[in-house]
């Protein structure tokens, strides 16, 4: 086996002439020829070293499998060698965008189904205890919280349905809440299995308490 130096001064087609006789040495001549070109080529493209890697490795183990297939163009295997390059980094980019919407996609997913989950963990029986708890307040605390809270009335507006001033509903509003907040904390510490502080946090985050 000649090493890839004898066949420096000969041209691409000679080389792979040699090729298709299965010399290794003048594929090792091509390889040490066109390695680092196709290197810094797809590098400045895909700025990733060990995909860039693994693309240029691919590239020149093709050119051995199909060294029988193999043709240039005007004595030059370079056009073929960065045409395969060119395809070869288009698939990647395209690829790497693919796996990032889906990652996104997948996040937005996730997120929905943490929301779905924690729906179904607000149950029946908490509903009882927030209406009972609703049921105990003064009658205009459980109008002005219900108004807001299952109706969506603004301040503004529930000021104007019950004839009283803006300031007295914010007031009822607030010690409304309080008293709901206490509820929620209240029936998780009840349960055989007490749930996070974290868990009773979102639990009243999600009723918009």
């Amino acid at each position: 086996m000649h090493p890839p130096d004898t066949f420096s001064s000969f041209t691409d087609a000679e080389l792979v002439g040699l090729m298709q006789s299965g010399h290794e040495s003048a594929f090792a001549a091509i390889y040490d020829r066109y390695w680092e070109q196709l290197y810094v080529s797809a590098g400045k493209r895909l700025g990733n070293i060990m995909v860039t890697q693994d693309i240029v490795q691919d590239i020149m183990e093709s050119i051995w499998i199909k060294r029988h297939a193999l043709t240039t163009q005007n004595g030059s295997l370079a056009p073929y060698l960065f045409t395969l390059l060119k395809y070869r980094v288009i698939d990647t980019l395209a690829n790497t965008r693919k796996q990032e919407v889906c990652y996104h996609a997948f996040g937005q997913l996730l997120a929905l189904q943490e929301q779905r989950i924690l729906e179904g963990l607000i149950s029946k029986e908490l509903q009882a205890h927030i209406d009972l708890e609703i049921s105990a307040m003064a009658a205009n605390m459980q109008k002005v919280i219900r108004l807001s809270r299952e109706e969506g009335n603004s301040v503004a507006e529930i000021a104007l349905l019950l004839s009283l001033s803006e300031q007295t509903v914010r007031n009822l509003l607030s010690q409304a809440v309080k008293r709901l907040k206490v509820c929620v904390e209240r029936f998780y510490s009840d349960q055989p299995s007490q749930a996070p502080s974290a868990f009773i946090a979102a639990t009243i985050v999600f009723l918009g308490l």
